[in-house]
């Protein structure tokens, strides 16, 4: 998950950060709508990353990103 995360970190504004024992839940924040759009939308047209991005869309874009790795 080296490239994934370079992009990721705990406690961003755009999301709360979940562990799991296959990867990372990336939960999108209120209020945080367009940045958030913009980093789940980086990571799956990332196709270098060494994950695979399963996002969860809703009608105000993604609300949340689970990300597992390769």
């Amino acid at each position: 998950m080296g490239r994934f995360l370079d992009k990721v970190r705990d406690n961003h504004p755009a999301y709360r950060l979940e562990a799991s024992d296959d990867g990372l839940m990336l939960i999108r924040r209120k209020g945080r709508e367009k940045e958030f759009n913009r980093l789940a939308r980086s990571l799956i047209n990332d196709a270098n990353a060494g994950v695979v991005v399963f996002p969860t869309p809703d009608e105000q874009g993604y609300e949340r990103v689970f990300v597992v790795p390769l």
